[in-house]
């Protein structure tokens, strides 16, 4: 888990930063709906839900085994703690 400060993350969330918890993709079940895929640059997709709009995911091409799922979309994610930065050369003041 971290935050990232690119961007392209910043731009997907509306948020100076983005909180993301790389887990496999396998791993990964959606319950009540599929997300809508966008591709935000040439190297990334990212999903977000089509009734309501919040990002949910980010995946890279080079990376298919493995995906990022935005921690504040999880149930329970006060006891997620991120571990890093990511991105700190775009990082706002």
């Amino acid at each position: 888990m971290h935050y990232c400060h690119c961007d392209m993350c910043r731009r997907a969330t509306g948020s100076a930063f983005a909180v993301l918890a790389w887990v496999p993709s396998q791993s990964v079940a959606w319950i009540n709906a599929t997300p809508t895929y966008r591709r935000s640059s040439p190297i990334a997709q990212r999903g977000f839900c089509s009734s309501c709009g919040s990002p949910l995911s980010l995946s890279y091409d080079a990376s298919p085994g493995e995906i990022a799922l935005h921690v504040g979309t999880f149930d329970n994610p006060a006891h997620l703690e991120p571990r890093y930065n990511y991105g700190s050369g775009q990082r706002l003041g």
